[in-house]
């Protein structure tokens, strides 16, 4: 069972990126999940624990030659600016892990993540093209994760709140990601908001989706996943009638309802959680900010013992030393101040101002368009979630997602403002000929007897 469904997701996807290359975009966004399968379910992948990751690289790679064949020199024309300078902050945390307290590790961190740097940052945001793009990323993020949220929730075993993998336990914060993702996408995006048989079925994924969340123990995604879901919601729809504030309040109800049902099931069982199972409780979520922000405060209060320090910053991945805390802090923003100074902060601070205005720009221009809104809403959704979940896990090495997003988001305002270009120049084209036949008999009379048709 667990090779045929593996079999199934990745013949899909490999199937579909001929006629819609974007929906690799989907299987990067469940490729841990799908990992994660594999290994609980199938001896082969334990063996080969970085199988899964070629095969969504090899699939992903494939699509975008396709996407290539089909766009041509389009594909890198709407390379938006964030885009370069997200490349160059990576390439200044790169250069500045040669001077980190223990180069060695930091080189050894690069050495096993610049793979992801190349799926994430440089090939994904390349599969968005056009509107139509979104949209079959979406359907097969929800169809794909979808279907890898039941298989995760009912058919692996689990211990506390870890997926069991051969003689090791899985990431629970990467299949609630891939769950919470699914929930934003069908909250916010909704690809088929008229049809009568998606609607109880949409429902319906929402509330397993949340169930895995919640499965996991993952605290942060299930608060992401709630708070995005009521902020985002004005973008992808008008709020200018009652029916919009109705369905609104039943959003909040149902989704409510669902999260307060799985924690009851899910954390009644002490023997579930162990130890662990007190992770709902206010003072256990407490002490863990507290701790992270500990870590990250430490972090940058070293890296301004020395001006030095304080503009080149500490050097990629210097918390990694055991000197200083032996791990990531868990705080990305506090991170990048410390390890790459005020250089690589300035622009991580440039990079989050220029997605907050292609967002703007992004809405203003489609607001009487809602099929556009439905796919603004699901984009920005996925973006200020990753953003929210910088500030309590993850690395700048770790936490990828959030800047292929910021690339998307760019690329997407140049889709749009293309679009509107387009339009603008069709109109003139059709308006003018009906101008000068009218305007110029008026000023030029004496054209009526010496103007000759061409031949």
């Amino acid at each position: 069972m667990g090779m045929s469904a593996y079999a199934v997701i990745a013949g899909s996807l490999f199937i579909a990126l001929w006629k819609y290359p974007a929906v690799a975009l989907a299987g990067v966004f469940c490729m841990f999940g799908l990992e994660q399968w594999g290994q609980a379910t199938t001896t082969f992948f334990v063996q080969h624990q970085t199988a899964t990751n070629y095969l969504i690289g090899g699939i992903l790679v494939l699509a975008v030659m396709v996407q290539g064949v089909k766009k041509g020199f389009s594909l890198l024309s709407d390379f938006p600016p964030v885009g370069w300078l997200i490349l160059a902050l990576f390439v200044y945390a790169f250069a500045s892990a040669q001077w980190a307290p223990r180069s060695d590790i930091s080189l050894d961190l690069w050495a096993s993540r610049w793979p992801y740097l190349v799926i994430f940052i440089v090939l994904s945001p390349l599969l968005i093209t056009q509107s139509r793009d979104l949209r079959a990323a979406n359907i097969g993020l929800l169809v794909g994760g979808g279907f890898l949220t039941i298989l995760l929730l009912f058919f692996v075993k689990w211990e506390y709140r870890l997926i069991v993998l051969g003689h090791n336990f899985g990431n629970p914060l990467a299949v609630s990601t891939m769950a919470a993702m699914v929930v934003l996408v069908a909250v916010l995006a909704d690809p088929w908001p008229e049809s009568r048989w998606w609607f109880p079925l949409k429902w319906m994924l929402i509330g397993l989706c949340l169930a895995l969340v919640v499965r996991s123990a993952s605290r942060g995604q299930l608060l992401g996943t709630l708070l995005v879901s009521f902020a985002c919601w004005p973008i992808s729809r008008r709020l200018a009638n009652v029916k919009q504030f109705v369905i609104l309040g039943l959003v909040v109800v149902f989704l409510g309802g669902a999260t307060s049902w799985a924690i009851q099931e899910y954390s009644s069982d002490q023997q579930i959680y162990g130890a662990r199972g007190n992770r709902w409780n206010e003072q256990s979520a407490q002490e863990d900010v507290s701790s992270r922000l500990i870590n990250a405060i430490f972090l940058v209060r070293l890296a301004y013992e020395s001006p030095e320090t304080v503009l080149i910053g500490l050097g990629n991945s210097a918390s990694y030393d055991p000197r200083i805390l032996g791990i990531y802090p868990h705080f990305v923003p506090l991170e990048v101040l410390a390890e790459e100074g005020l250089i690589g902060f300035g622009l991580y601070l440039t990079i989050l101002f220029c997605s907050i205005r292609s967002c703007l720009r992004c809405f203003r221009s489609i607001t009487n368009n809602p099929r556009e809104r439905l796919l603004l809403g699901g984009l920005v959704g996925l973006y200020m979630f990753t953003l929210l979940l910088s500030f309590k896990q993850g690395s700048l090495l770790g936490n990828l997602e959030f800047f292929m997003l910021s690339i998307i988001l760019g690329r997407y305002e140049r889709i749009l403002s293309r679009n509107r270009a387009f339009e603008k120049s069709e109109e003139e084209s059709e308006s003018w000929p009906a101008t000068s036949l009218t305007k110029q008999p008026a000023l030029l009379p004496e054209s009526r007897t010496s103007w000759k048709a061409p031949c």
